[in-house]
């Protein structure tokens, strides 16, 4: 039967070392180990109890523990996504010099986007959707947040009231 010295024995896993503790425990009698607590526990037993079987060992063992050299997993350095800068681009479907009208009057509440927008649109006198969320973005603010809107933000919003027959573009 193989023996192994303290430094062969801290190269195994605890699974490894109880494998071995329980081939001499087979020879010398001894109660077999599920586990061990922790190495230098699995360790200590093991020599003594090797050193207690191996004169009356003639036998090889059936399994030798193979060998499996610890490698530590790789860490990866987090990557964080880049932030986003304000783009005065707009919705890729909606063409930034087009001219935005009135197609027909709509009730906007007080202080809302849409307020925003027509009085913009009056105000500029058909201006390019460009001009107009410049506009809006640099003078309109949420009313409960008044956390300033986005270019997209105000781009969607003119494309709703496009849809809705409001506004049109020319």
């Amino acid at each position: 039967m193989t023996t192994f010295n303290e430094a062969e024995l801290n190269t195994f896993k605890l699974s490894q070392i109880a494998a071995i503790y329980n081939q001499y425990a087979s020879i010398t009698g001894d109660k077999p180990v599920a586990k061990f607590r922790d190495k230098p526990t699995a360790v200590k037993r093991t020599l003594a109890i090797q050193e207690i079987a191996t004169p009356y060992s003639n036998v090889e063992p059936e399994v030798e523990p193979e060998v499996e050299p610890e490698v530590e997993p790789e860490v990866k350095p987090e990557v964080k996504p880049a932030a986003k800068k304000a783009s005065s681009k707009g919705n890729s479907k909606t063409n930034m010099e087009a001219n935005v009208i009135i197609a027909k009057e709509r009730n906007n509440k007080e202080g809302s986007i849409g307020e925003s927008i027509f009085a913009a649109v009056v105000m500029f006198n058909n201006p390019t959707v460009k001009d107009l969320v410049d506009h809006v973005v640099g003078t309109y603010n949420k009313p409960r947040s008044n956390v300033p809107v986005t270019a997209g933000f105000v781009v969607s919003t003119v494309r709703f009231f496009v849809k809705e027959g409001t506004l049109k573009f020319s």
